[in-house]
């Protein structure tokens, strides 16, 4: 009650809804009440992102992410704070206090460096107009003023959920709100020389995910910045009227970075159930030559889970394309195994389970198979 009271004491002032960009160490020179008592709250919310045990807080990770965020917005880089938190979804979002949160779902979804700097570049140009600001001030103009209230102090107690809960209403960002934030993502990523054709191509992939996205299913997909067809090809036309000599994709840092991370993050990504998306997702990266062991041993699982009709086989082949590809993990050969059993196979899983054993010995599973290979 008393935080609530501190917002409503600080919420007194101006309801114009216009305001001017963010300037760097906006934060010790602020003197608008209004934006204070807003980030008294996103401040509290930020403690809980802070702490939260999805948090990913690997330092290699977070330098790459930090320096990536400065090399886009430099003037902003001591007061932007990023997190990034093990959500299987493709969304991110910048809160009005500098706090930025990115789902791993995002990079398990991005093909390379500049997608991933567009998401981020993106955000930073709803900070840098301050649109969130711009958000309240409407609330409280459409007489919604305790709703308003209600999104933000959601989130000021315990729990991730109710943290990132505590942005939602803040981020339904207008149409004109969202192609300010992609013609300042479009200029930052310009200024990197990074590719801009990234965004046309992540949107698309969005789109796609989208199309298939049965109701019911919590979407993720850029939940506060639809994937809709208009914008996918304005992108793509942004792109085309602002090429940018040698302009770099930062593939192979990207991929350097999360290598140690893809397979849990795919893991994340079934365990949604969502597998209409995740079959476009994984198809999609099937496509790109990098590491082709991982997304096709995890197009098996998502068939051997999905168990249509059909199925089985489809996961026994995509088991058997994994493994020509190099560095495959042994638990492929186990799951084809399992696969071929099922299929009544016996002789081909047999062979899958002793292949299996020989590479991983020492699995917690070693004995199970080992008994059933036993008893035929």
């Amino acid at each position: 009650m008393r935080a609530l009271l501190l917002i409503l004491a600080f919420l007194s002032g101006c309801a114009n809804t216009q305001v001017a960009d963010v300037q760097p160490g906006h934060r010790s020179q602020n003197k608008d009440l209004d934006e204070a008592g807003l980030w008294f709250a996103m401040d509290r919310a930020e403690k809980t992102v802070a702490a939260a045990p999805e948090r990913i807080t690997d330092k290699v990770m977070q330098d790459y992410l930090n320096a990536l965020s400065c090399k886009l917005a430099a003037d902003l880089c001591g007061d932007i704070r990023i997190y990034l938190i093990r959500q299987p979804y493709l969304n991110a979002f910048m809160a009005p206090n500098g706090m930025m949160v990115i789902f791993t779902g995002t990079l398990a979804r991005t093909e390379n460096e500049a997608q991933l700097a567009f998401v981020m570049a993106h955000e930073i140009g709803h900070y840098r107009g301050r649109h969130s600001l711009e958000n309240w001030r409407h609330l409280k103009n459409v007489s919604n003023l305790m709703t308003g209230i209600g999104s933000v102090t959601a989130g000021t107690g315990v729990g991730l959920v109710a943290a990132l809960g505590a942005y939602a209403n803040l981020a339904s960002f207008s149409r004109d709100q969202e192609r300010e934030a992609d013609a300042l993502g479009f200029q930052s990523l310009q200024a990197a020389k990074l590719d801009l054709a990234a965004p046309g191509e992540l949107w698309s992939a969005a789109y796609e995910e989208e199309k298939v996205n049965p109701k019911g299913f919590m979407s993720g997909v850029f939940a506060s910045h639809p994937a809709t067809t208009e914008r996918r090809d304005r992108l793509k036309q942004m792109a085309l009227s602002n090429a940018t000599e040698g302009a770099d994709a930062g593939a192979e840092r990207f991929r350097a970075l999360i290598k140690p991370y893809r397979s849990s993050w795919l893991a994340d990504e079934l365990a949604r159930r969502n597998y209409a998306q995740s079959d476009v997702m994984l198809a999609r990266l099937a496509a790109i030559p990098w590491d082709l062991g991982t997304v096709k041993n995890f197009q098996g699982e998502l068939y051997r889970k999905r168990a249509q009709p059909g199925d089985l086989a489809r996961a026994a082949s995509a088991y058997q394309a994994a493994l020509r590809e190099p560095d495959v993990s042994p638990a492929t050969f186990r799951d084809l195994g399992t696969t071929l059993k099922r299929l009544g196979n016996n002789a081909a899983a047999l062979d899958a389970f002793r292949e299996y054993l020989k590479r991983a010995p020492n699995a917690n599973d070693a004995a199970m198979i080992r008994s059933y290979l036993n008893e035929n």
